[in-house]
């Protein structure tokens, strides 16, 4: 006879197989637990309502309106010349200003779809221009987009920490050497894959040409230096620091229209953001329902006896977390993984005597490169549509960079002062 919780996964399946947007089918699906098992009702609104009432969660629709607000206010073109600045003149720089300029938006989008969008076009144009291939720099521009999702201000990791209840802070700044550590993985594997090609050299700028760039990108630097500083000096909470940065966002706007509102745009961009933080957030409360519904049925327990019975190595342990996760990155978005599957792995972390705030990073690093693995890379779609690119032309480039992310997972999830030693230098853990 089927319980009340395997009637609900089934339901759970059936919705999803059915096309119902996620929230909806994991509200759903629980609503059919408490109905078969006799649990009140009203504990799916109180579940639901405490998924979301937290301060800490407003980070999320502030983070995504921020980014709106530097997309439309030219921040791409501002810190792509930047890069070329910077790295432009060594031989294949154009590869390495890919990098460094998705390292650069990363620091005010927090999104890898955002860097996509905004700075895709520019960077495989630019790429073209000095000798590389169109497909090699559309892969390299989809495969540099995850930086941006894993530096400081990253969306997913604040969204991992709001559902696992894990410091933010310490995980947003934890996130920021593995987001270093992927761009000099990712340079690496431009510079091995293309060293013995001719690629051009962007021109020499002249002194009065360098300042210029420098100083029209200083306002836009200065959004991550407003939101790591803001919580390494203590004066901001991520919270804090994510509301000043739309304050900072929509002063640029500003002076980019010169001080004329377009009121048509500000719509736009506040439409746009509210839409995807309301659909986050339906997510983060129907996911809270959903993992009670787990934790009462001793879900987590159940999954750690699994794996304990096949080893108790902490090693090997870790390493078949990050296999499944990789493998779910094949198959699955990445949010659905952050609002079911990871409340359930952190208590197993605890259980091993790893740090919340490492798992976590740990965790988003693997689901982030998910993002361009085929056949369901979210970034790879939306670089197949920005760039009119097929996914197929990409993915034959793109070993190198995965492998390169590969490293760095692995790196992180053996060496944990990579992501700790920051937030315990700063008193985060």
């Amino acid at each position: 006879m089927i319980s009340s919780f395997g009637w609900m996964l089934i339901a759970f399946a059936a919705l999803t197989v059915l096309g119902f947007p996620l929230a909806f089918a994991m509200l759903l699906a629980c609503i059919v637990y408490f109905t078969l098992s006799g649990e009140p009702m009203y504990l799916v609104a109180q579940q639901f309502f405490n998924g979301i009432d937290f301060f800490t969660i407003m980070a999320i629709p502030f983070f995504m309106l921020a980014g709106e607000l530097m997309v439309a206010s030219g921040t791409a073109d501002r810190l792509l010349k930047f890069a070329q600045l910077l790295v432009g003149r060594l031989r294949g720089g154009t590869g390495y200003v890919n990098v460094l300029a998705s390292m650069l938006f990363g620091g005010c989008s927090g999104s890898s779809i955002a860097d996509i969008a905004a700075l895709g076009r520019m960077q495989v144009q630019m790429m073209e221009r000095s000798g590389f291939g169109r497909d090699f720099s559309a892969s390299l521009t989809v495969s540099t987009s995850i930086m941006g999702a894993i530096i400081p201000p990253s969306i997913p990791i604040v969204l991992v920490g709001a559902v696992t209840g894990t410091s933010i802070g310490g995980m947003l700044i934890g996130g920021l050497v593995p987001g270093l550590l992927i761009a000099v993985a990712m340079s690496l594997a431009v510079w091995m894959t293309t060293r013995r090609q001719n690629i051009q050299r962007t021109a020499r700028k002249t002194a009065k040409e360098a300042v210029r760039i420098a100083f029209e990108s200083l306002p836009f630097l200065a959004m991550p230096g407003i939101i790591l500083g803001g919580i390494l000096s203590g004066v901001f909470t991520p919270t804090e620091a994510s509301a000043a940065a739309v304050g900072w966002g929509f002063i640029l706007l500003m002076a980019e229209t010169r001080f004329k509102p377009d009121w048509q745009l500000l719509w736009r961009i506040f439409v746009r953001s509210g839409t995807l933080s309301a659909a986050v957030l339906m997510l983060t409360g129907a996911s809270n329902v959903f993992s009670w519904v787990l934790a009462s049925e001793q879900v987590p327990a159940m999954i750690a006896r699994m794996i304990f019975a096949i080893t108790e190595n902490p090693i090997l342990i870790f390493l078949i977390i990050n296999l499944f996760l990789l493998i779910w990155g094949l198959f699955m978005d990445m949010l659905p993984a952050i609002f079911i599957v990871l409340p359930i792995l952190m208590p197993l972390a605890g259980h091993l005597g790893i740090d919340p705030v490492h798992f976590g990073v740990v965790a988003t690093f693997n689901l982030v490169i998910g993002l361009i693995t085929p056949p369901y890379g979210t970034a790879l779609f939306t670089g197949s549509i920005v760039l009119g690119i097929p996914i197929e032309r990409m993915v034959r480039h793109m070993f190198p960079f995965f492998a390169a992310a590969v490293g760095v997972l692995l790196l992180i999830t053996y060496v944990p002062e990579t992501v700790l030693f920051l937030p315990r230098l700063l008193g985060l853990l």
